[in-house]
C-alpha cells in the first residue's frame, strides 16, 4: 500500500512542477517575453496550491472515509475527461491593460482543474497514510513530493524543451496525467480497503493539538517563513531574468533548489545547525547587495551561482525553522495549508504590490530583511531550551550592517535619477550623467542602457550609443535617405527613440513598443521624435501582435526597412527571432527592402540565430561590429538582410561589414514551438 502512494505523490508532484515551465513558455510571446510572466504563472501556481491544500483540509473533516473517497475519486474522473491537454486553451492574443489578470485567467481556464487536483494529491494521501498505517514517517513522504519536483524542474530545460516541441510536451503530460489519475483511484481503493468505511473519520490518536492562543502563534510562525521563502525565490528569479532572457532552465534552477531546501530540512532536521546558517546568511547578505546593484558587471555563470548561493542559504533558515516546528499528523493538513497560505501571500506580494509600491525590485531587499528579522523573533520565542542571546545579537547586527550599506549603496546609484518606473513589463529610469566629459542623459532598462542623448547641443541631437552614425543601422539609415526621401521604416522597439533622427521630410517612421512606460519617457525627456523631419507613428503593444492583426486588416505595410531592436534590459524577446515572426516580417517587408536586427549582448550570442534566419529568408547578410571609442563605450552589433544589390556593394556597407558566414559557423533555427535559449548563452 505505501509504494502505491509514494508512487502516487511522486507523479503529482512531478507533473505538477513539469507543467509549470511549460505553460509558462507557451504564453510567454503572448506577454512581450518579459520575466514578469514568469512572477505571475508563479502567482497562479500558489494560489491553485492554496485551494488544493484547503480542498485537503476539509475533505480530511469529512464524517467518513467512505464519502472523503468519494468526493476525490468523482473529482479523479473528471480530471480525466478533461484530457488531453489543449495548447488552443493556454494561447492567446487578447491582452487587455491588466496582465496579471489576462495570465491569471487564462491558465484558470487553460489548466485549472488539473493543476487544482495535483496540488491537492501530496497532503491528502499523506493524511490518510499516516492514519490508516500508523507511519511515523508521515512527513518524508513531503520530501519524496520535492524530490519529484526537482526532477520535473531539472528534466524540462535539459531534455524536454530541448528534443520535444509544444504539442509533443502537452501529449505526453495528458499521459502521465492518466497514469497519475490510474495510481489515484488504486490507493483510495487501497485506503477503502484497510479502513473502517463507518467510522466518523479516520482514527487520530489524538485531537489537535494547534487550538491554543499560543499555537496561533505556532501558525503565524509558519505562515511568515512561508512567504518570506517564496519572496526570495520569486525577487530572485526577477534579478537573474533581469538581463537574461526568463528561460526555463532559469525559471527552475532557482525553484528546484528551494524545494531542495525543503528536501533537506524536512528529511533530516539536523541539516539545520542555526549558528552555522545565520552565520553564513550575515555574510551572504552582503554578497546580495552587490548583486542587487553591480551584479549586471559579473559573468552569467558568476551571477547565477551567487543568487544560488543566498537563495539557498535563506530557504535553509526559512525551511529549517518550519521543519523543526512541523505538529504531529493529527494536524498535518493545517500545517499544509498554512504553508500554502504563506507561500500564496509572498507570491501575492511580489508579483502584484510590489510593482505598485516600489520602483525597483527592493522585494529582494525586503525578504533579505525578513530572514534576519524572523531569526531573531524564532530565536526569542523559543518554547524550549535556553535562547542564545549571541544569535540574537548576530542577527540584529548583521541586519543593521545590511540595510546602513543598502541605504549608501542606494544613494550612490541612484543620484543621477530624475525618473523611475515600474510596471508589468520591467524597471526603467533615466538618469542625467554629468560626471563626465561629454554629459548625457539615459534610458536605462534594468541596467541596460537602451540610448542616449547628449544634454548640451546644437539643432537637433544626435544619436549615441548603438545608433550612433558610424554603427550598422547608422550606416544603412544614411544610405537609404541617400537613395530619396518617400521611405516607409517599420521599428519594433521604441528606447529613446534615437532612429527617429535618421528620419527625412516626406519618410514615414513606424515604432512599436510595448512598454507605455517607455513610450512616456521617450517623449518627455528625450527630443529625438519630437525633433524628427519625418513622420513618427507609435504603436502600443507587442509588436508581432500588431503587425499580424496589420497583415490581416490592411495587408501589407511594405516597410522599406524594417528594425528589430525590441530589448527587455540585455535581451530580445525570444519571440521576436523565430521562423513564424520572419514570415511575419517578410511579409510586410518591401521589394528589396532592408531586414535589420539589433544583436548587442553581454550574455547570448546571437549570431547563430541570425544564421538561421539567413538560411530560411534566402537574403544576403552583412554583420556590422562597431567598437567602442572615446566619445561613446558602448559596442554595437547589427546584422542585415536584404536581396538590394545597390545597398550590398556600396563601400560605405563593404568597408564597415563582412558576410555573416565570416563570423558564424552555426546555424540555429528557433521556431514557436521549439527553441533554447542555452544553445547560444555565452558561458
Amino acid at each position: 500500500m505505501k509504494y502505491f502512494f509514494i508512487t502516487t505523490i511522486f507523479l503529482s508532484s512531478f507533473l505538477l512542477f513539469g507543467i509549470q515551465p511549460m505553460v509558462a513558455k507557451i504564453i510567454l510571446p503572448y506577454f512581450g517575453g518579459g520575466s514578469a510572466v514568469w512572477t505571475a504563472c508563479m502567482l497562479f501556481y500558489q494560489s491553485l496550491l492554496l485551494v488544493g491544500y484547503l480542498y485537503s483540509f476539509c475533505i480530511s473533516k469529512l464524517k467518513s472515509v467512505y464519502q472523503q473517497l468519494a468526493v476525490h475519486g468523482l473529482l479523479l474522473v473528471v480530471g480525466m475527461v478533461l484530457m488531453p491537454l489543449s495548447l488552443e486553451s493556454i494561447a492567446t492574443t487578447e491582452i487587455s491593460t491588466q496582465p496579471f489578470v489576462d495570465i491569471f485567467t487564462l491558465l484558470l481556464l487553460g489548466i485549472g482543474a488539473p493543476y487544482f487536483v495535483l496540488s491537492a494529491t501530496a497532503p491528502l494521501l499523506q493524511y490518510w497514510l499516516s492514519h490508516s498505517v500508523k507511519s511515523a514517517q508521515a512527513y518524508r513522504l513531503y520530501s519524496v513530493s520535492n524530490i519529484a519536483a526537482m526532477m520535473a524542474l531539472f528534466c524540462y530545460p535539459l531534455i524536454i524543451e530541448y528534443n520535444l516541441t509544444l504539442s509533443m510536451q502537452a501529449w505526453m503530460w495528458s499521459g502521465l496525467y492518466i497514469a497519475f489519475s490510474l495510481f489515484n483511484l488504486s490507493c483510495l481503493y487501497q485506503v477503502y480497503r484497510n479502513m473502517d468505511k463507518t467510522a466518523a473519520r479516520p482514527v487520530q490518536p489524538e485531537q489537535s493539538k494547534l487550538a491554543s492562543g499560543a499555537n496561533v502563534i505556532r501558525c503565524v510562525k509558519w505562515f511568515l517563513l512561508s512567504a518570506t521563502g517564496v519572496i526570495l525565490l520569486i525577487s530572485t528569479t526577477n534579478n537573474l531574468t533581469l538581463n537574461v532572457p526568463p528561460i526555463p532552465f532559469l525559471w527552475t534552477l532557482p525553484l528546484a533548489l528551494y524545494l531542495l531546501t525543503y528536501i533537506l530540512c524536512f528529511f533530516d532536521e539536523r541539516v539545520y545547525l542555526k549558528w552555522y546558517w545565520n552565520l553564513m546568511f550575515t555574510v551572504v547578505s552582503l554578497v546580495a547587495l552587490f548583486l542587487f546593484f553591480i551584479g549586471s558587471q559579473f559573468a552569467i555563470t558568476a551571477q547565477i551561482c551567487l543568487y544560488l548561493v543566498v537563495l539557498f542559504v535563506a530557504c535553509i533558515i526559512c525551511h529549517g525553522e518550519i521543519a523543526k516546528s512541523k505538529p504531529g499528523n493529527e494536524d498535518m493538513t493545517l500545517f499544509y495549508l498554512v504553508l500554502a497560505a504563506g507561500g500564496c501571500a509572498g507570491s501575492v506580494f511580489a508579483s502584484i504590490l510590489a510593482t505598485e509600491l516600489f520602483t525597483q525590485y527592493y522585494e529582494y531587499i525586503v525578504g533579505i530583511c525578513l530572514v534576519f528579522a524572523l531569526s531573531v523573533a524564532m530565536e526569542w520565542q523559543k518554547q524550549q531550551g535556553k535562547v542564545e542571546r549571541k544569535l540574537i545579537y548576530l542577527n540584529v547586527a548583521g541586519c543593521l550592517v545590511f540595510v546602513s550599506l543598502f541605504y549608501l549603496m542606494q544613494s550612490q546609484f541612484n543620484k543621477y535619477n530624475i525618473y523611475e518606473s515600474r510596471n508589468f513589463f520591467g524597471i526603467i529610469q533615466v538618469k542625467d550623467i554629468v560626471n563626465i566629459d561629454n554629459p548625457q542623459r539615459r534610458l536605462i532598462d534594468g541596467y541596460t542602457s537602451h540610448g542616449a542623448q547628449a544634454l548640451d547641443y546644437q539643432g537637433k541631437p544626435r544619436p549615441l550609443s548603438y545608433y550612433r552614425p558610424e554603427t550598422g543601422i547608422g550606416i544603412m539609415l544614411n544610405l537609404m535617405a541617400d537613395n530619396g526621401s518617400g521611405n516607409k521604416v517599420g521599428i519594433i522597439g521604441l528606447g529613446v527613440g534615437a532612429l527617429a533622427y535618421y528620419g527625412q521630410a516626406d519618410d514615414e517612421f513606424v515604432f512599436y513598443e510595448l512598454n507605455p512606460d517607455v513610450e512616456y519617457v521617450a517623449n518627455s525627456y528625450f527630443d529625438y521624435l519630437t525633433s524628427s523631419a519625418a513622420t513618427i507613428t507609435v504603436h502600443s503593444g507587442d509588436a508581432r501582435v500588431s503587425l499580424a492583426n496589420e497583415y490581416q486588416e490592411n495587408g501589407t505595410q511594405g516597410f522599406d526597412m524594417l528594425i528589430v531592436d525590441a530589448f527587455s534590459s540585455d535581451s530580445i524577446p525570444q519571440h521576436l527571432l523565430t521562423t513564424e515572426a520572419l514570415t511575419l516580417y517578410e511579409q510586410h517587408l518591401a521589394a528589396n527592402g532592408v531586414l535589420a536586427f539589433h544583436i548587442s549582448n553581454s550574455y547570448l550570442d546571437l549570431r547563430a540565430i541570425m544564421s538561421g534566419i539567413e538560411m530560411q529568408s534566402g537574403l544576403q547578410s552583412r554583420y556590422f561590429k562597431t567598437s567602442d571609442s572615446a566619445t561613446d563605450a558602448d559596442q554595437a552589433e547589427w546584422v542585415i538582410f536584404t536581396s538590394n544589390m545597390d545597398y550590398l556593394a556600396a563601400p560605405q556597407v563593404n568597408n564597415k561589414s563582412v558576410p555573416l558566414q565570416e563570423v558564424s559557423q552555426n546555424v540555429i533555427q528557433w521556431s514557436d514551438s521549439h527553441s533554447s535559449l542555452l544553445s547560444v548563452i555565452k558561458l
